[in-house]
């Protein structure tokens, strides 16, 4: 899933959520049923017919998102997909995803510049050189799951984040 959620304008909710199975010659009376289903865990109930103008920012990442999850690889790469919204909506984004991901049963790897949300959402945290001498670093984070938001202001997150952010310096030196 890339930053901008590059929904089909011409197609609806529902349609752009079935692409991929469509893509695939899956798509079927069955499937559809199955992702009608989806649409309402995804908080898009009652918008399977609208197009993607008549969305919300964050209504059109979760249809990004859920059209993503359609495509049904057990790896999900997600590019940055929260870098566009405000504040708010980045963290409702947050808490909806913390809550679907236990159900998901996927590998996510999730690509962000956001320390706090790296460390929300992560197991691992890989840091990429900032030049061709250096090296990939990995952080485990050792955060209780199930992770809330609130745990940004708890001293564990707070030191992660540190610890983190010093090593991004470090790398940024070499």
């Amino acid at each position: 899933m890339p930053q901008q959620d590059l929904l089909l304008p011409w197609r609806t909710v529902l349609d752009n959520c079935l692409l991929p199975l469509e893509i695939k010659g899956r798509a079927s009376k069955d499937k559809k049923s199955v992702v009608q289903d989806m649409l309402k865990r995804f908080g898009l109930a009652g918008y399977e017919l609208a197009y993607p103008h008549e969305l919300s920012g964050g209504m059109r990442q979760r249809a990004a998102f859920l059209r993503t999850l359609m495509s049904g690889g057990e790896l999900m790469l997600l590019d940055e997909p929260f870098g566009a919204l405000d504040a708010m909506t980045k963290r409702d984004m947050h808490r909806w995803l913390l809550e679907l991901w236990g159900e998901l049963g996927r590998t996510v790897m999730f690509i962000t510049h956001d320390l706090e949300e790296a460390i929300l959402l992560s197991d691992r945290i890989f840091l990429m050189p900032s030049s061709s001498g250096g090296s990939l670093q990995e952080m485990n984070m050792e955060l209780p799951r199930p992770r809330r938001l609130e745990m940004n202001y708890e001293p564990g997150f707070v030191s992660l984040r540190a610890e983190l952010e010093r090593r991004l310096y470090e790398t940024r030196a070499v």
